[in-house]
Order: structure tokens, then sequence, then C-alpha cells
């Protein structure tokens, strides 16, 4: 009797699942973890270097300006001679200082290439970020599908201990009576206390996943919160997969470095100007040192660079071609687990139709052992044989629910979705 008091605390300290009303929608977990991801401030980041590094481009149409100054002794310097001896010269010893300016005014294009190759760039790496972002619906996924698969686990249990709580009590009188045996009376009861531990484990592990997804999503998720299934059909596929994208923007970069490589070997005109202090002065005839200024224009042109650019022009058409053959493995691939997603739900859905019947057919034959059990016609070993093959029947018929569930998500993810779904107003 003490034993059967000790099980009865033990059923009332269970928590129930559903204590609390606070509700949970996939849609949202997949929001909140596109939005608390911490790879979402390097988008920040990589625009602002962007913006750095353009800025830094545009300074190229503003007029450069330097310092120089050197000083020498050459070993032989210019000599007039006259009649009667040098009439000029210049002092081996001469040294030169002033400053310099570089107004660009043709490039060929190349500082515009070099933005466009920047936001190319900047382009990948949002590429990057978005696919690694999307890859996070997947694990989302399968944590709200395991809380939820877990909760159902506790509750299927709880109903085995709920019935053998109530076997306890009848088999108790059946013992007074004589009817049944000590033994069976204590394997009930093991089997209860079993059935409770296995409740506290299950109880623990949906703990675990709550907490993995409260850090994922920066959600307030506790035990008694509700997931709730009721928004998936807004998860419409787009086709829209990130990765597209991605191969697209890695694509666009390549041709942009291409254009910049050209640009390279295009004409550089530009004017300049230059004034200083030297010795001697232009006018080395005076052989004395004098300010001085000179202004033009200068060209510069690379009219041979022995193959150089051919060859970096082949590098990059290597390295698109290795764009499109992992497009083509992506989509292949795609198409592959899209198949096998169609071949699981069905085989589910025929699944849960037999898991029904069986059901049925099992709850009718426990329910028979429960009688034969109190008349002391079977034994409880028998009797928790049967119990045992409804609870594991009720336990696989939510197990294919909630997969066939999770496998419809997992298709129109794999297909893609619309990311404007993720944005939280």
């Amino acid at each position: 009797m003490k034993k059967l008091v000790v099980i009865g605390c033990l059923i009332l300290i269970i928590k129930p699942v559903n204590a609390q009303s606070d509700s949970l929608s996939l849609m949202q977990c997949l929001s909140a973890a596109q939005n608390y991801a911490a790879i979402n401030n390097q988008l920040e980041i990589f625009s602002e270097v962007t913006r750095l590094k353009i800025a830094n481009a545009n300074t190229s149409y503003l007029p450069g300006i330097s310092a120089f100054g050197k000083a020498w002794y050459q070993s032989d310097a210019i000599t007039v001679m006259g009649e009667n001896g040098p009439v000029i010269e210049v002092d081996p010893f001469q040294y030169n200082a002033g400053v310099e300016a570089l107004q660009k005014l043709y490039d060929g294009g190349l500082t515009k290439r070099k933005k466009d190759f920047e936001l190319a760039s900047l382009e990948v790496e949002h590429g990057k970020i978005e696919t690694e972002l999307y890859q996070l619906n997947s694990l989302i996924t399968d944590l709200f599908f395991s809380s939820i698969f877990l909760k159902k686990n506790i509750e299927i249990i709880q109903l085995k201990a709920k019935l053998l709580s109530q076997r306890l009590k009848e088999m108790e009188s059946a013992y007074t009576g004589g009817i049944i045996k000590r033994n069976d009376l204590e394997k009930i009861t093991t089997e209860l206390l079993i059935t409770q531990q296995h409740i506290l484990e299950i109880e623990k592990q949906r703990q675990q996943v709550i907490v993995s997804l409260a850090l994922y999503t920066g959600l307030e998720v506790n035990s008694g919160t509700n997931f709730s299934v009721s928004d998936i059909p807004i998860l419409a596929s787009s086709g829209n997969r990130p990765e597209y994208s991605y191969f697209d923007a890695e694509t666009q970069r390549i041709e942009s470095l291409a254009n910049l490589q050209k640009a390279k070997n295009l004409p550089f005109l530009a004017a300049y100007g230059q004034a200083g202090y030297s010795y001697p002065g232009l006018n080395f005839f005076e052989n004395e040192p004098d300010y001085y200024y000179i202004v033009g224009v200068k060209l510069s042109w690379t009219l041979f660079d022995w193959k150089q650019n051919k060859r970096e022009t082949q590098v990059l058409l290597k390295q698109r071609e290795i764009i499109e053959t992992n497009r083509t493995d992506f989509e292949r691939k795609m198409s592959i687990a899209l198949t096998q997603k169609l071949i699981e739900q069905k085989k589910l859905i025929d699944i849960i139709e037999i898991d029904e019947e069986l059901i049925n057919q099992l709850v009718a034959i426990s329910r028979g052992s429960e009688t034969a059990l109190l008349n002391g016609v079977i034994t409880s070993t028998d009797y928790l044989e049967d119990l045992n093959s409804e609870i594991k029947a009720r336990l696989d018929r939510e197990t294919h629910k909630i997969e066939l569930q999770k496998s419809n998500i997992q298709y129109r993810l794999l297909e893609g979705i619309d990311p404007e779904i993720f944005i939280i107003n």
C-alpha cells in the first residue's frame, strides 16, 4: 500500500506539458533565428568595408600631391670650354626639392571598374551570409519538431502511467480478494515506476531541445510553451534558394574582374605640375640655385605584356566554369533530395493509415487483457506485453504524423521559400 502512495505522489509531481498557454509557431522561430543570428552583423561590416574601398577608389579623380627632395654628387658634369679655359663649369654636387601634383584625365574606365568589382564582391559576401542563414532553417525545424515529438511522447507515456495507476487500484482489490498474486501487483508497480522514470528522462531531453531553440532564436521559450504548426501553409515554396543568387553573384564578380583586367592595359593620361628649388636651376648655364616649375601632360600605355593579361582572362574563364559546375551539382542534389522527400511522404501516409487500424486492434486486445488480469486469467507479464504494444503503436503513429509534417516543411525549404517572410515589422 505504501508503494501505491509513492506512485500517486510521483504522478502529481509531474507538471502537465500544456500548463502554460503561450504558443510559439514555426514561422516565429524561423524568423527569430534569422534575425537573431550573429552572422547578420557581418552584413553591415562587409557593407562598410566596401564603402571605404569605393571611397578610396573615388580619390583617384582628385589631384595627387607629393613632396620630394634629393641631393647627389656625380662623377662628371657639364663643362663649356673657351679659348682661355672653361667658360661654364657645373658643380658635380647638386640637389633638388619641391612638390609635384598629378591630375588624372583618363584611365580607360579603370576606377569605375574597380568600384564595380567591389560592389560585385559585396554581393558575393551577402550571398554567402544569406546561404548560411537559410541553412539555419533546417536546424530550427529539427529542434521545433523534436520538441513536438518529445511532448507527444510524454503525453502518451503519461497515458500509460495513468492506465497503470488505475490497474493498481483495481488489482489491490483483486489481491485482497485472493484473485491475483502479490507478484503480479509488484510487477505493475515496478512498471509504473519505470514509466515514471521514462517520463522524467524525456522531459529532460525536451528541456535540452527547448534551451537550444531559445539560444538560436533569442525567444523566451520554456517547457510550458505550446509549439504550433498552424502557420505551416504560409511557407509556400518560391523556388528561390539563396544558393542561386550566390552563384549569380560569383559569376558577376568574375565578369567584373575580367573587365578590370582589360582596363589595366588601356591608355592612362594625366596632367602634372612640378615646382621646387634646385641647384643648379633649370638654366644650368647660370650654375646657381633657383626656383622653378614645370607643367605638362603624360601618357602611359602597356602595349605588350607577354600575354599576361590574356592568361589572367583564361584563369577567370576557368573559375567561371567551376561556378557553373557547382551550380549544376547543386541542382542535381536538390532534385534528388526533393524526389526522396516525396517518396518519404507517400510512405508515411500509407504507414499512418495502417497505424490507425493497428491501434484499434491493439486497444481491443489491451482492454481484454485488463479484464483477464483482474480475473486472474493471465499474469501481469502478459498484460504488460499487450499494454506496451498498444503504447508503442500510439507512439509510432504520432511519430509518423510528426515526421510527415516535418517532411512537408523540409520539402518546401529544399525548394526555397520567399525570404520576405523572415522580415519582422
